[in-house]
């Protein structure tokens, strides 16, 4: 079991590794050389063009490339640079004016893109650049309207091969603005209120796999129908990060979105850290019929009643992995967990899931969750008793714990 691992778990609010883009493809050549990210240096053997901390007068396509032909870039990461829209639309006019083919990751996180401008500028890049993979818009300032000309643009026909989708921190249901004269003939003007074409920007991007809202401002209805598009039957989505949405104060959304996920095509890593759920939030995941592989819930101020509701959902609930850090139920969390389990072994009650198994969980997450010595005898003793197949219980961060308590497993 993997209980000792000393890599600390990622930080609340990030994706899986497997989610998030490669942001390397020539920073280790750089750091090789001793040269910093915003060194006006040009590698030549480098496929990727990146701008950090410029002014928008900086951004120059032809001065980054450096003879390079665009045709070998793999990653353009513009980073921190305050660029609007307008500068945005200059720099793909430029880089759409060669070929593309190897372009797989696109991050312009951290920058001031809004309006519908940034829409159409972002499909033409998409539909010139057909690899991309890994889309970062990060910490700007997108409403879910403004990716609108991404499934309205008047370019030939085309498919978005985007597999990871990152809008964290953006304003997702700001108000509407008409576009200028120059751009309605990119954006048809009709049903501006309806969020029903939310589902054909989800279906653009049949690749889709991971998506990231977490921080985004964004309303119950909204949210609903991006997320019930995401799950769709036939969808390809693994991953969806909710983090620090507010949703505990919003459960009838909640009750909403997981009860659309009944039934999802895939194995679904659903991310709910941070969300001010309390034990009434937990309730309402545990009674919506959901089927999910993995579920996060750390950080969201669960007491032992809590663990109580989860102990006997788990069951019924065949989930794989289960995240409960960062909640500071102590031991009686881990009792009320295992309560269910201990008594039905008690009264000779068998197992309610395949391969005699109590739960399906192979990774449950209690980082810093104030327990001590008698939580890992409880587990142990609930192991023994087949309580779940675990093969990774991290433990991290549990100051109550005597240093050879491990061993106990």
């Amino acid at each position: 079991m993997d209980f000792l691992r000393t890599v600390e778990p990622a930080p609340i609010g990030t994706a899986p590794t497997s989610a998030l883009p490669n942001p390397t493809l020539c920073e280790q050549a750089r750091d090789n050389l001793g040269v910093a990210d915003n060194d006006a240096t040009v590698l030549s053997h480098s496929r990727e063009l990146c701008f950090l901390d410029l002014t928008t007068s900086d951004l120059n396509i032809s001065e980054a490339l450096g003879g390079r032909s665009t045709a070998t870039i793999e990653c353009l990461r513009i980073n921190r640079c305050r660029m609007d829209s307008g500068a945005f639309a200059r720099l793909v006019d430029d880089l759409c004016s060669d070929d593309l083919a190897c372009l797989h990751t696109v991050d312009v996180s951290q920058n001031q893109l809004s309006g519908v401008e940034a829409g159409v500028v972002l499909a033409r890049l998409l539909s010139h650049a057909k690899a991309v993979r890994f889309l970062s818009l990060g910490w700007n300032k997108l409403s879910l309207a403004d990716l609108r000309p991404i499934t309205e643009s008047t370019a030939v026909s085309w498919t978005c091969n985007v597999a990871c989708l990152d809008l964290r921190a953006n304003p997702l249901t700001a108000p509407y603005k008409r576009p200028s004269k120059k751009l309605s003939k990119h954006y048809p003007v009709h049903e501006i209120n309806d969020d029903g074409w939310i589902g054909s920007l989800v279906a653009r991007m049949p690749e889709l796999t991971h998506v990231q809202l977490a921080q985004a401002t964004v309303g119950d209805k909204p949210l609903i129908s991006l997320l019930y598009a995401l799950t769709r039957s036939g969808s390809n989505v693994e991953y969806i990060g909710l983090e620090w949405l507010g949703l505990g104060n919003r459960l009838s959304a909640l009750r909403t979105i997981m009860s659309n996920l009944t039934a999802p095509s895939r194995a679904l890593h659903l991310n709910l850290s941070s969300n001010y759920l309390g034990d009434n939030g937990v309730e309402v995941v545990a009674t919506s019929g959901a089927v999910l592989s993995s579920l996060t819930l750390a950080c969201n101020f669960i007491t032992e009643r809590g663990t109580g509701i989860l102990a006997k959902w788990l069951p019924l609930s065949g989930l794989g992995s289960l995240d409960l850090s960062d909640n500071y139920f102590g031991d009686q969390g881990v009792i009320s967990l295992l309560a269910t389990h201990t008594s039905d072994a008690n009264a000779g009650v068998p197992a309610k899931s395949s391969g005699n198994y109590y739960t399906q969980l192979t990774v449950l997450g209690l980082t810093s969750c104030c327990l001590s010595d008698t939580s890992l005898r409880l587990i142990a003793d609930a192991l023994a008793c087949k309580w779940a197949p675990l093969e990774s219980l991290r433990i991290l961060r549990n100051s109550r714990m005597s240093p050879g308590s491990k061993l106990l497993l």
